[in-house]
């Protein structure tokens, strides 16, 4: 609107144009204004060029716009002078909409141009930046300070971790020779024992020979001396006993010999609970008959295992002698075996209601070799080691559940085969 006031009172300002009266000096009024107009729109633009920020760039473009089309509506005054034809007119009249649209976009952008921070604002922003550079310039040194003195631990721990690890290479060293002095000394240990065993097993067999012929050789003065005389029939009783004791510990001895020995695989095979458990029962037939005891078995469970046969005669005839020695006089003696799965073990089971033990007391030496807890029977200390170095042999293991007075149970646990047992298959 300004620019229209402008162009009609410059058409209208006075007389004739080319005069050096007040038209020249309208004239050079206008041409003034024309340069400083291009001027500034020259230096708005090129403003808008250098900068980088887009709000701003907008604005001054606008700007700059805006004093084009002012300098070119004076320019259109110069040109015209007060005979303006329609043509100047419908130009100044593009100019001034265009200038217009200019001014309406530049409102627009107001907001954007507000949002840009000012000179104080970014003073402000800089010296925060500033507080902040300075607080991560101190954190650095701090961080410095700190990385050097793990670097200082750091070459101190590899000092001891050196120094800790040649030691360990010496323990190891040690460690190796006195492994190296074991395996001779098991090797060793290993080759008497071997020995050893084989002196049992031999001296056993031999011996047997012997206390025969004193068997023998017993009975046939029995038969030559008179029969009724009491002294010599209870000093032949005692003749008799002593050799039948010294004839099971020859038999112990052997038996211990035989299961130090490693079982090969053609000992091993399906083996029925029920056949290795007649087999021990016409054994024991005479001990069974004079205690009155009443055996019971259930192998429904687990009619077979994979086992040597030898061994599992040995198990069950330990286990039921055990049984008939410990039982007690005042009741009938039961014994039950049974058989079952649990997990992969296959469980045998021996119980009775015997006299028991004290497992407190005496649960640590129950498996040594020769050991005995009750001397009111005859016992030689073998059987509960015969059984334990047996179910080892094997790896298995076994269990002892005992009350005092109520009775004893052994649970054997045999480890599963490949080749499955009983029904569970």
């Amino acid at each position: 609107m300004f620019l229209f006031q402008l162009s009609s009172h410059t058409n209208t300002a006075g007389g004739p144009a080319g005069g050096a009266g007040p038209d020249g000096l309208i004239l050079v009024g206008e041409l003034l204004v024309v340069t400083a107009y291009l001027i500034v729109a020259g230096v708005l633009f090129y403003l808008a060029l250098k900068r980088d920020d887009k709000e701003r760039r907008r604005v001054m473009l606008l700007f700059g716009f805006i004093g084009l089309m002012g300098g070119a509506v004076h320019l259109l005054n110069i040109w015209g002078g007060p005979a303006a034809g329609d043509a100047q007119l419908i130009l100044r009249l593009i100019f001034g909409v265009l200038a217009l649209i200019a001014a309406i976009r530049l409102f627009k952008a107001i907001p954007g141009l507000l949002a840009i921070p000012s000179l104080n604002q970014l003073t402000r922003a800089n010296s925060k930046l500033q507080e902040q550079v300075e607080e991560r310039k101190k954190a650095e040194a701090a961080l410095r300070e700190t990385q050097q003195e793990l670097e200082q631990r750091v070459r101190e721990r590899s000092a001891q971790a050196i120094t800790a690890n040649r030691e360990l290479e010496r323990e190891i060293e040690n460690r190796k020779k006195t492994e190296r002095r074991l395996i001779s000394t098991n090797y060793e240990l290993i080759k008497k024992n071997a020995d050893l065993d084989d002196f049992v097993y031999y001296a056993s067999r031999d011996l047997k020979g012997p206390v025969l012929n004193v068997a023998g050789l017993v009975e046939a003065i029995r038969e030559e001396l008179p029969t009724d005389n009491p002294e010599l029939g209870q000093l032949f009783a005692h003749l008799d006993d002593s050799v039948a004791r010294i004839n099971r510990k020859l038999n112990n001895l052997a038996e211990v010999s035989r299961i130090q020995k490693p079982i090969s695989e053609e000992q091993l095979g399906m083996v029925s609970l029920t056949e290795v458990l007649d087999q021990v029962k016409e054994s024991l037939r005479e001990p069974l008959q004079d205690s009155g005891a009443l055996l019971r078995a259930d192998f429904t469970a687990m009619p077979e295992i994979y086992f040597s046969r030898d061994n599992l005669i040995s198990l069950l005839n330990n286990l039921i002698s055990n049984s008939i020695k410990y039982r007690e006089p005042q009741r009938p003696l039961h014994i039950f075996l049974s058989s079952e799965l649990q997990d992969r073990y296959a469980v045998l089971k021996v119980q009775d209601n015997g006299i028991g033990m004290d497992l407190n007391r005496y649960g640590q030496q129950l498996f040594s070799l020769f050991r005995r807890f009750h001397d009111h029977v005859e016992g030689s200390g073998i059987g509960l080691y015969i059984i334990k170095r047996i179910m080892d042999n094997n790896n298995g293991k076994i269990e002892v559940q005992s009350v005092l007075g109520e009775g004893t149970t052994f649970l054997l646990y045999f480890v599963h085969h490949e080749q499955h047992t009983g029904a569970r298959v």
